[in-house]
Parts: structure tokens; C-alpha cells; sequence
């Protein structure tokens, strides 16, 4: 024996089962979004260890000044790391909107005045990277 069901109604349940399908898809599909995107707390995190990054390339510089390293002897090896300091500086600016424009000026025009230095095999270069390191770690990590 078949059950007649009359097509209005079939066309109703299935308007109704299409529904929930897209309702359940949509709610599941933000849940899953919201899970595996990365949190305000995450992206700061990294941002801060791309600069400790960046100021941990400085310190070296400085320890092969202090270490009479042949490496800063014709500058090669520092201006390498001076260029990617740089370039690893922009990026993290770029990637943290609560650090305003005036510090990331200040950052880069110091490590320009760095760059431009004659003597990149002296003990006051060496200093001054040291001390652009701290700088950068603390305008990335203030606490």
C-alpha cells in the first residue's frame, strides 16, 4: 500500500530539510572557523619573536666586534644582517597595528644611521647595534 503525500507538502519538507541543512552547515562552519583561526594573544606573540628575532641579528654583530671576528672586518657580514634586520623590521611593523608611526620611524632611522656607519669593524658599531637591539625589543615588548 502507498502513501500518497500531496506535492505541496513534499515541497515544504523539502524547503524545511534544506533549511536546517544550511542553517547546521553555517553554524558548523563558524564554530570550525572560529577554532582554528589564530587569536589576537597568537599574532602578537609572533610578531614579538619576529623582533627578538630581528634584534638577535644585531647582537651578533656585536659580539663579533667584541670578538675581533673577521667576518665585520670589510663589512659584508654586517651590512647582509643590516639588510635583513631591516627588511625583518618592516614586516613585523607591518603586521602590528597597536605600534604607532612615530616608532617605527624612529626604529628605522636608527638603524639607517647604523647602516651608514664608516667603521663597521669598531667597538662603537658593535655598542650600537647592542644597543638598537634593546631598543627594538623594547618597543616590541614593553613590559
Amino acid at each position: 500500500m502507498a502513501l500518497y503525500i500531496p506535492p505541496a507538502r513534499r515541497r515544504r519538507r523539502l524547503i524545511a530539510a534544506a533549511a536546517v541543512a544550511l542553517l547546521a552547515g553555517l553554524f558548523g562552519g563558524v564554530l570550525i572557523g572560529r577554532s582554528t583561526a589564530p587569536s589576537v594573544a597568537d599574532r602578537v606573540t609572533a610578531v614579538r619573536s619576529d623582533a627578538r628575532e630581528a634584534a638577535a641579528g644585531l647582537r651578533v654583530i656585536a659580539l663579533h666586534d667584541e670578538a675581533g671576528a673577521l667576518s665585520n672586518q670589510d663589512g659584508g657580514g654586517a651590512d647582509l644582517t643590516l639588510r635583513q634586520t631591516r627588511t625583518a623590521l618592516v614586516r613585523a611593523f607591518d603586521q602590528a597595528p597597536w605600534l604607532g608611526n612615530s616608532q617605527r620611524t624612529k626604529v628605522l632611522a636608527d638603524l639607517d644611521r647604523l647602516a651608514a656607519t664608516g667603521d663597521k669593524s669598531s667597538k662603537e658599531f658593535g655598542t650600537a647595534a647592542d644597543a638598537l637591539a634593546t631598543e627594538i625589543e623594547a618597543t616590541f615588548n614593553p613590559s
